[in-house]
């Protein structure tokens, strides 16, 4: 191989290099992401909803590169305990957005009427919020269904990757 070949590959990967550096800048300035996560011990017997310790964080302002929120919760080992006023055991898991508005609720409950307690269940949320000209907070609640209480020990998170589109 040549000089002038070498050059003309040394010139290709360095012109590589920086486009791929550029890409990455770009990305970054697009995507961004937010997370916080519990292992603490919580419950609750509340039949309205409330918030649950460490599971919140502010939404930034939309930008024009940041006009989305793809919000993830996850609580991978919720489990009940009570005794139901009516039927089996259950509870309610919900994003909410500044402390107002419920934007996705799931529930879980026994499989058996009757049942003092439940095994393991994994509750997943995913929502797209749009973000707004002002700072939102968004935040996990929970509550008792029916005079149950919910309880979880374990791990949990509640995450957001900030987009355009």
């Amino acid at each position: 191989m040549t000089i002038t070949g070498k050059r003309m590959i040394f010139a290709q990967l360095a012109l590589a290099a920086v486009f791929a550096l550029t890409l990455t800048a770009s990305l970054q300035a697009q995507v961004s992401d937010l997370y916080v996560s519990t292992i603490a011990t919580e419950a609750t017997g509340s039949q309205t909803a409330v918030a649950i310790n460490g599971l919140s964080f502010d939404l930034p302002a939309a930008t024009a590169t940041q006009q989305w929120a793809l919000v993830t919760l996850n609580m991978p080992d919720l489990y009940l305990k009570g005794t139901p006023s009516s039927g089996a055991l259950g509870g309610e898991v919900s994003l909410v957005l500044s402390g107002v508005t419920t934007v996705a609720t799931g529930q879980i409950s026994a499989d058996v009427v009757g049942a003092g307690t439940t095994g393991r269940k994994p509750m997943t949320i995913v929502v797209k919020i749009s973000l707004l000209p002002g700072i939102q907070s968004v935040a996990a609640y929970w509550n008792g269904v029916r005079g149950s209480q919910i309880h979880s020990d374990t791990f949990a998170s509640l995450s957001a990757i900030l987009t355009q589109d």
